[in-house]
């Protein structure tokens, strides 16, 4: 054990573009031994790869480099170690480059980079007259069925990226390394590579990795879990105004306290932590490359301390033997505008922009079109604002001159002086010209494939690490199961209608093409209601017109009072080339919460949420 003190292990990003100062407050005011954050993301992975294809130096995340930049003095003078996934698709260059501003601010930092993430020699096209790399079958990480050979042919894979654990970390750390560098490892590694550094753990202890690798998890969205994104918000507002980044601290037991800087605004509190929790869950069972956490004991208590969380009760299982990767081909291009529509017939002078749209593109060699009225008619609106609507043009094609101006943008705009009453339009033009998109294809890889190493800078040293040898196999379906007592719902009492979202809350999100949603109550009696009640044919029906016949898995964590649903194929193709204006699924648990459901008068009387 390096340490016999409990480890502090604060956040600074949720996602690229984060806040640009965060690493210098955590570092001054968070009095933590590592920071971490997560930079990465399937759409900035596309992004990085468009970036790569166009400059071989570029690839990373340069939001990191400009946040050290302004504090790697003093994260010197504290001796903080930094472990960050910034790499993104050119880990070896934002290496050189964190080399690079040590050296010239006359800083002595050791700086390690984890390689072993790019995988993309395994699907590239091999040059005519060699052999292919790998016999290697590819399948759908969901559909078995499906593989990557069967991929739209007008696709060629540019780039693929597998999912890496900690131990590379581990290594890194354990040789002296002061910042880590890598790319695509899972969202939790930088976390679970740090704690395991820090209290020696073997590679065989799983409950104490699937402890970590939830502390990473609940930590590694940033705000979010300091109050962002919560459907409790309202009783927050006030706090909920540049918010904090979370602090870990986890026990050498694998639980851990969840809180923020005493110095910060948000909130750090059971349920907005549950929702934290919940949120990109694919089921029960968390994979890692590492360890599998079973979330089902699961527990998120008050500490009775503001702002401060206890979390225990997961156990952990050997990983399985291989890991998640990315294939990402590019798609073609892009465009898309809006029509805005306001006062009455709304839906009537949608058809008519719809019918002119069909008429002017029905000869296109696009690949994909939508035309979709966001909105509906407000009645007796207190202003325009109010009232006003939109309809949102979306386009893609396989070649950019698909999308040249006089196939696109001009035969749009030429549309305004034969339009609906009352039409006006986006006149920020720009997002009619063409842009560049990704697909991708989520699969499994052999652990054993991966030339998982690390590099130590300015040592001719490099380290491999072995493939995890205590492996265990896992079904490509998930586990799902209705409720196994349900109640009758008139036990419950008298009912009223009311939005699910009164007495319940939600979160949601996305992983590729799926949607997760997630609800939970407040109160232990209120849970055998929703149990009863949300069941996944009520989901459907909640879900309306956007239900298209998806598969649909269902399952309960009893002890926080949640009911998981994940809707497979429900993104249009995920965040990367998707056309839904809500590509990452975010808004899928507020609407539900809006739709009216009969709810017992007597947890209405409790107040709403």
């Amino acid at each position: 054990m390096l340490s016999e003190r409990t480890i502090r292990i604060g956040n600074v990003s949720g996602a690229t573009g984060d806040a640009p100062h965060a690493m210098a407050r955590m570092v001054r005011e968070g009095n933590v031994d590592v920071i971490t954050g997560d930079w990465l993301s399937e759409m900035n992975i596309a992004w990085n790869a468009i970036a790569k294809a166009e400059n071989p130096d570029l690839g990373y995340e340069i939001g990191f480099y400009e946040q050290l930049g302004e504090c790697i003095e003093e994260v010197a003078a504290r001796k903080i170690k930094i472990v960050t996934n910034a790499g993104a698709l050119n880990a070896t260059t934002l290496s050189r480059k964190v080399e690079d501003l040590c050296a010239s601010r006359g800083i002595d930092l050791t700086v390690a980079t984890v390689l072993g993430d790019d995988v993309s020699h395994l699907v590239v096209q091999s040059p005519v007259g060699t052999a292919k790399q790998t016999s290697l079958t590819f399948r759908h990480l969901d559909h078995e069925e499906q593989i990557l050979d069967d991929w739209d042919p007008a696709l060629t894979p540019s780039c693929a990226a597998a999912y890496i654990g900690c131990w590379g970390i581990v290594e890194a750390l354990k040789a002296g390394a002061d910042i880590v560098i890598c790319g695509r490892v899972t969202d939790a590694s930088p976390v679970i590579g740090a704690v395991a550094w820090w209290y020696g753990w073997r590679p065989d202890q799983f409950d104490v990795l699937a402890g970590a690798l939830i502390a990473g998890h609940l930590i590694e969205c940033g705000p979010y879990a300091c109050g962002a994104n919560f459907s409790g918000f309202k009783t927050y507002l006030d706090q909920l105004v540049d918010l904090a980044f979370p602090i870990a601290e986890i026990l050498s037991d694998g639980t851990c306290y969840i809180m923020k800087p005493e110095t910060m605004n948000g909130t750090v509190n059971k349920f907005n932590m549950i929702a934290q929790l919940l949120y990109e869950l694919q089921g029960q069972l968390y994979l890692n490359p590492d360890v599998v956490a079973d979330l089902v004991d699961i527990q998120i208590e008050s500490t009775g301390q503001e702002n401060r969380v206890y979390v225990c009760g997961v156990t952990g299982s050997p990983p399985p033997p291989t890991t998640k990767v990315r294939i990402a081909a590019p798609g073609g291009f892009q465009a898309e505008t809006t029509y805005y529509l306001n006062g009455l017939d709304v839906h009537a002078r949608a058809k008519m922009m719809q019918q002119q749209l069909a008429h002017l593109f029905g000869d296109s060699t696009f690949s994909n079109f939508s035309s979709e009225l966001y909105g509906t008619e407000a009645v007796d609106p207190s202003s325009q604002q109010e009232g006003t609507t939109m309809l949102r043009v979306f386009v893609q094609a396989r070649r950019k001159e698909d999308l040249a101006p006089a196939k696109f943008k001009t035969p749009i705009y030429s549309l305004r002086m034969q339009s609906y009453p009352g039409y006006h339009m986006n006149l920020d033009f720009r997002s009619m010209d063409p842009k560049p998109f990704m697909e991708i294809f989520p699969s499994l890889i052999p652990q054993s494939m991966i030339d998982h190493r690390v590099q130590i800078l300015g040592r001719d040293e490099t380290i491999t690490i072995a493939p995890p040898v205590n492996t265990e196999e896992y079904p490509v379906r998930r586990p799902s199961y209705e409720t196994s007592n349900p109640r009758d719902l008139d036990s419950f009492g008298e009912a009223a209608r009311a939005p699910l979202g009164s007495i319940v809350h939600a979160r949601s999100g996305d992983k590729a093409n799926n949607s997760n949603v997630e609800f939970f109550v407040r109160n232990a009696d209120e849970y055998p209601w929703l149990q009863s009640m949300l069941t996944v044919e009520k989901l459907k029906t909640l879900l309306g017109t956007d239900y298209g016949g998806q598969r649909i898995e269902r399952v309960e964590f009893p002890r926080i009072w949640a009911v998981h649903f994940r809707i497979l194929d429900f993104l249009d193709g995920g965040i990367a080339s998707s056309a839904r204006i809500d590509g990452l699924g975010k808004g899928v648990g507020e609407y539900l919460r809006s739709r009216h459901v009969e709810v017992p008068r007597t947890f209405l009387d409790r107040g709403r949420i």
